[in-house]
Order: C-alpha cells, then sequence, then structure tokens
C-alpha cells in the first residue's frame, strides 16, 4: 500500500494547482481533492524526506489559503477543506517558515473555524453532515490550538456538545441508515476526530462506545459481497470505498479480517484515490489474526438489514443481502425489501445505487424534498420501480412507511412489507428470505389487496436472460444461476432499461430487468415463491 501510495503521490507532483471553481452549488469536489493531494505529499515527504513532496503540498497548501472563501453556503465544502489544511498543517509544521504557519494558520482561523467558533447549524444534523463538519472544524480547532486557545476552547465545548447527535443514527446495531456509502464517509469523520483527541486530549469524548458505533465495522465489512461489489442501498454506489474508518475500528475491534475486501483492492493496486488512504495505511493492524467472522449479520434501525454468505474465504461463495425500511430516511430510495445477490464471484441481482445529485439539481428536481408527490421519486434510480422489490398497481412505495425486519432464525427473515406500499392497497404483505448454503428461497404473500391487483416482482441484472416456462437462467461471465418460480397467473418479461427513462435520469449500461407479474385472487391473496440456485 505504502509503495503504491508513493508511485502515486510522485506522479501528481505535475497536476495544475487546484483553482476555486464550483460543481453546481458545491465546491465539495475541490475540497476533496486538495485532501488527497496534501495528504499524500505530507505522507511521502514524512516516509522518504524527499523535498519535493513538501515542496508540492506546501504550494497547494499556500494556494487554497489564497482562495476567497472555503464556501460556507454549503458547509460540507469548508469542513473538508479545514480537515485538509488542518492535518497537512500538522505534519508538516516542523518544515513550514514562520511566514507560511501564519498564512496557514490564518486560512484555518478566517475561512474555516471561526465561523463554528459557539457551534453551526450543521453541529445539529442528524446525518452525515454533523460527523464531516464537527470533524472539520475539530480538526482545525485542534491544529492552531497553541495559537488560539480560547477559540479552540469555545469551538471544541460546541463540537463536544453536539458530537452524539449523529452518532444516533448508529443505533442500535451499527446499520447505517444512509447505506455503505455514506457510513464511508460519516464514520471516517468520527474516526478522524477520536484519532485527534486521542493524541492531543487523552479522550475520544466516548464516541467509540457509543452504541452501535463498533460494531458498524461489522456491518460494513459483510456488506461487501464475494464480488467486490457493495449492498449499495439508498445513495450508494456499487464500487466499494476504502474505508480508513474500517481499518481503525478492525484494529480496535481486533478484527483483522474485516479488512479481507480492503486487502483485495490493495493487491490490485485500487484504492489508493480515496483521500484518506494514507491514514489507512498508517492505522493498519500489525496482527493478522484475530476473531473469526461469523458468516451471517443482522442488525436494527432505521434500515434494517440481513446479510448472509455461505463462506468468507470461497471466492465463489454464495451472498444475499436484503433490507426493510423505506424512503422515510435522509439519502434513502423507495427500496423496502430489495436485496443483492451474489454467486461465483459474480452480482447478479443489482441495485442500481444512487445519480450525481448535480446532474439532477441542475434539471430542476428538488432532490431533498421527500414528501409522497416529490419529484425525487420521478427519479427512476430512486422509485420503487427500479428496485428488486414489490409494487402494487404501478404505483410507487408509501413515502413515510417504513417496513419491519425479524430474525425467524439466524438464516431466515421475514420482512413486513405492508407499510411501505400505500395504505389501503393490501392488509398485510410480507416477504420470506431463507438463505442456505447453496440456494436462497424467497417467498412473498399478499392478503387483503382489491380483487385483479396487479402486482409486480422485480429484480435487475447484468446478465443474458433466457426464459423457459417458470424457469428462468441468468448467464453472465462464463457463469449460470438459474431461478425458479411457483405461482398462478404468472407472467414474465424481460425489460431492457439501459437507455435513460426520462431525460434527467442517468443510464444504465447494460442493465435488464426481470419482472414477474401476477394478479391478486378473488379473496385478495398472491403468492410466489423463487428460488435462487446454481444452474
Amino acid at each position: 500500500m505504502a509503495t503504491t501510495l508513493l508511485d502515486r503521490a510522485r506522479k501528481d507532483i505535475g497536476l495544475a494547482p487546484l483553482a476555486r471553481q464550483l460543481e453546481g452549488r458545491r465546491l465539495l469536489g475541490v475540497s476533496r481533492e486538495f485532501i488527497r493531494r496534501s495528504l499524500q505529499w505530507a505522507f511521502a515527504y514524512r516516509v522518504t524526506g524527499e523535498p519535493v513532496f513538501f515542496d508540492r503540498a506546501r504550494q497547494e497548501m499556500l494556494n487554497v489559503a489564497s482562495f476567497s472563501d472555503w464556501h460556507p453556503a454549503h458547509y460540507l465544502d469548508v469542513a473538508e477543506m479545514t480537515a485538509g489544511m488542518a492535518l497537512a498543517y500538522d505534519w508538516l509544521w516542523d518544515d513550514l517558515t514562520t511566514a507560511d504557519r501564519a498564512t496557514l494558520r490564518g486560512a484555518i482561523i478566517d475561512k474555516g473555524i471561526t465561523q463554528a467558533r459557539h457551534g453551526h447549524s450543521t453541529f445539529k444534523a442528524k446525518n452525515n453532515w454533523n460527523q464531516v463538519c464537527i470533524g472539520g472544524m475539530a480538526l482545525g480547532a485542534l491544529a492552531v490550538e497553541e495559537d488560539q486557545a480560547s477559540l479552540a476552547t469555545d469551538l471544541l465545548a460546541a463540537a463536544k456538545r453536539d458530537v452524539s447527535i449523529g452518532l444516533h443514527a448508529y443505533r442500535p446495531d451499527g446499520v447505517y441508515p444512509e447505506g455503505p456509502g455514506y457510513w464511508d464517509y460519516g464514520t471516517c469523520y468520527s474516526v478522524l476526530l477520536i484519532a485527534a483527541l486521542r493524541t492531543a486530549k487523552g479522550t475520544d469524548w466516548d464516541i467509540l462506545s457509543a452504541p452501535g458505533f463498533k460494531r458498524s465495522a461489522e456491518f460494513y465489512a459483510h456488506a461487501i459481497g464475494p464480488s467486490g461489489k457493495t449492498f449499495d442501498f439508498a445513495d450508494s454506489n456499487e464500487g466499494p470505498g476504502f474505508p480508513c474508518a474500517l481499518v481503525y475500528l478492525a484494529r480496535e475491534l481486533a478484527q483483522p479480517a474485516l479488512l479481507t475486501a480492503m486487502r483485495q483492492m490493495i493487491r490490485a493496486k485500487r484504492g489508493m484515490s480515496d483521500r484518506f488512504a494514507p491514514l489507512s495505511a498508517l492505522w493498519w493492524p500489525m496482527e493478522t489474526a484475530g476473531k473469526v467472522s461469523p458468516t451471517d449479520f443482522s442488525g436494527q434501525g432505521d434500515q434494517p438489514v440481513a446479510i448472509w454468505r455461505s463462506s468468507w474465504t470461497d471466492p465463489n461463495a454464495l451472498w444475499l443481502a436484503i433490507k426493510a425500511g423505506g424512503a422515510a430516511h435522509n439519502h434513502a430510495h423507495m427500496d423496502a425489501g430489495s436485496f443483492v445477490l451474489d454467486l461465483d464471484g459474480v452480482r447478479w441481482v443489482k441495485d442500481l445505487g444512487m445519480q450525481d445529485y448535480n446532474s439532477l439539481e441542475s434539471r430542476g428536481i428538488d432532490l431533498w424534498n421527500m414528501k409522497q408527490n416529490a419529484s425525487r421519486w420521478q427519479v427512476f434510480r430512486l422509485s420503487a420501480q427500479a428496485h428488486n422489490t414489490l409494487t402494487l398497481q404501478g404505483q410507487p412505495h408509501n413515502a413515510t412507511g417504513m417496513a419491519s425486519l425479524r430474525m425467524l432464525e439466524a438464516r431466515e427473515a421475514l420482512i413486513d412489507l405492508t407499510p411501505a406500499l400505500l395504505p389501503g392497497q393490501v392488509k398485510q404483505a410480507t416477504r420470506r428470505v431463507r438463505f442456505m448454503d447453496d440456494a436462497v428461497l424467497l417467498s412473498d404473500e399478499i392478503q387483503g389487496a382489491q380483487a385483479g391487483s396487479l402486482v409486480r416482482w422485480a429484480i435487475n441484472t447484468e446478465a443474458e436472460v433466457h426464459i423457459d416456462g417458470h424457469r428462468v437462467f441468468l448467464s453472465q461471465k462464463g457463469k449460470r444461476l438459474a431461478i425458479q418460480f411457483e405461482g398462478t397467473g404468472l407472467q414474465l418479461e424481460v425489460t431492457d432499461i439501459s437507455a435513460p427513462q426520462r431525460d434527467y435520469d442517468a443510464p444504465n449500461p447494460n442493465v435488464r430487468q426481470l419482472t414477474v407479474t401476477g394478479q391478486a385472487a378473488a379473496d385478495g391473496s398472491w403468492k410466489l415463491s423463487t428460488t435462487f440456485s446454481r444452474a
């Protein structure tokens, strides 16, 4: 990892300095790229002592310090820029001139932490904004504390007062409701704060002991399938991140096995573009043996999940992840009951993941309005119709209804989808999943629907699909998966969904949707049993 980081640091020397250029309403991409550059060059300098790395880091720091501001209108931009400046300022302190120190310290103070001296509105957020903004501001305060003691004291007091607000998301079992992608984001900033507080103050403000916080590392590790792709529910992406938080927590938990996917990424020289990758190198656990990770994970919370795998070591293992919950939370989609499936190293059933925010905001989509009729739910990737779940009568899910998940036994779960469907559509809708080492059984049942109601079952896949009666064969990368359906009056169909549905929708390259439709019986009932197995 260190060798790859040094190689990248050397290749990046010739990059043009960053410009204060917004993308839509955000400077966030510039802030994040500043962290990546400054941290990798500071790391390379500390490791090699080569002046070229110090010079380039110093140049970028002074460049960013000269910006008119760090875009406080979108405070994440300020928080991340402050964090990056604080880290590089600290790491390179010994070799900076007195004048350089004054300039960089002035930027941290004037463009960063002064705005949050007594707290900031973002500190009260119940989502990742709380973690990122508190983490970034606290790092800035700790970096300049020797010169600005009263400012640092005031800011750190405000941060300590509000830090627990963002930690409620981990309760009770560590399932981060904004999905694995935002777990990476929010948790990395919490871990940065923990590490900084421990070294500077000898405390961690009890963040590590917050309910579910440590166990969330297990949630994230389990959420990466044998294919190397994540369970990308909510606004997450299928490709896994390279989270420094996972490294830090794996070390704290003495569970190096949680880093299996990251080890594979390092061997493939992937993940080194993560802005905090140097911290992962520094925090990597020395131990290679530890607690054996179980092959199943389940957790309650705002978005309950259950995840199973047949093996941690077999690259051809069967793996399935499924969620309850629904649309009524930050970054959520209409994805109650949705699942993803890996077998033989292939992702057979996939979630389409998030769509770039600016691509939607620039087209007039009110992306942060979560009401039932909001334009957010017209975006295909966010809609119920785009997820691997049930819908009735072509209608969306209930934007405020949240499905529950109950474990019947270690490898069997029952999801009550009733609240996730529109009020009055059904008396009860359930999805039961049973995981076996060689197959997955999915049982869907509806009671109390209007007679003749159209029920739609769907999955997204990149595989070629061949329908043979009620049996379907998926083919991909020389592998095959069999799906057996049991039910009455079923209609099977394959639809190409690769092209955008509307002009603001993103394409879904090489993705098709397998749907099974049927009608509720005269008594309002409908049943479908589905078995997934190796063909």
